[in-house]
């Protein structure tokens, strides 16, 4: 028998159970569904303690970095702490930069001490409560402040907030941080795919250049879509990065062709061009961000181009009404 610490409780697992048949046991409301590990609806975080290896198998790696665990399938063999979900961490940001990148594009540079991973994604918190979620485009180990690309809607309480309203030196509330959708150093010469239109190229802009700075040698092709050009933003940084790197191709793409588009942009539907230029993805990484048909779409379109599902991170961004 062995002892697990859940919310302030000691849960016993005796031998040949498993730690989600104790939790229900003893009257806790687990979810569950097949209770053989394909559902994952029984998935809970160990604190402290690591978890059998078979109750990660068929995790992501990033899930499984964060502890990351199926109950049906975890029979424990030393003590553990383990917890629903992650506890939501909470610090104070304070403003250091505000730079409009584009029309629809407002860049935040703000200074506060978290720990995070390229990727992720944070609650910012207004000080009357209201709250939006953004993905984090900085690097900890290259950046010394934390940087947000929030897209401005026209009537939007948040982002007109901040780009009318929030000021130098303000404080604002920081939550997190959250999210699977980052770079793990498992295998440096894997190919990856990355795809986003929008503020989507901002969680793709810091997970590639912390695969960069991890020493990643495999083939990298980014692709970063518009409507128009006006939409593209960050074209030079990534230009520069890809000329330095000779393992990253960077590919700027617009829906509507203009006089005025870059160099070497591509004109036509994003997936399109990202089927034309990876036709098959077999034993690539993939991270798609933006919108949620968007994404879906990628994501459908990529593993029946061969990859692994298990190797497809993704980050939905969901306008809030």
């Amino acid at each position: 028998m062995v002892s697990v610490r859940f919310e302030e409780a000691d849960i016993t697992v005796k031998e040949g159970s498993n730690l989600l048949e104790a939790l229900l046991d003893a009257g806790h409301d687990i979810p569950n569904s097949c209770r053989a590990g394909a559902c994952q609806c029984c998935m809970l975080q160990a604190t402290e303690g690591t978890p059998p290896a078979d109750a990660q198998k068929g995790l992501k790696e990033t899930q499984k970095q964060q502890g990351y665990f199926l109950a049906c399938r975890c029979q424990p063999n030393t003590a553990m702490s383990v917890q629903r979900n992650a506890q939501v961490s909470s610090t104070e940001g304070i403003l250091i930069s505000k730079q409009q990148l584009t029309d629809s594009v407002l860049q935040l540079k703000l200074k506060a001490d978290i720990d995070y991973l390229a990727g992720q994604y944070i609650n910012l918190v207004r000080h009357d409560g209201l709250s939006r979620s953004y993905s984090i485009a900085s690097v900890k180990s290259l950046d010394d402040h934390i940087e947000l690309q929030l897209r401005i809607f026209k009537n939007g309480q948040f982002s007109q907030w901040a780009l009318n309203e929030f000021v130098m030196g303000e404080s604002i509330e920081l939550q997190g941080p959250f999210g699977d959708c980052f770079y793990t150093k498992t295998d440096l010469n894997q190919p990856i795919l990355m795809a986003g239109t929008g503020t989507g190229l901002a969680p793709l802009y810091g997970i590639v250049r912390d695969a960069l700075q991890q020493g990643h040698t495999g083939p990298i092709s980014l692709f970063a879509g518009a409507k128009n050009s006006a939409g593209l933003y960050l074209v030079e940084e990534l230009k520069a990065l890809s000329e330095h790197y000779e393992n990253l191709s960077y590919y700027p793409v617009v829906l509507e062709e203009t006089r005025s588009k870059p160099d070497s942009c591509e004109i036509g539907d994003l997936n399109a061009v990202v089927r034309n230029r990876v036709p098959n993805t077999k034993g690539y990484r993939a991270y798609f961000c933006g919108s949620e048909d968007r994404v879906k779409t990628l994501r459908k379109q990529t593993f029946l181009a061969g990859a692994n599902m298990q190797d497809i991170y993704c980050d939905l961004f969901t306008p809030s009404s």
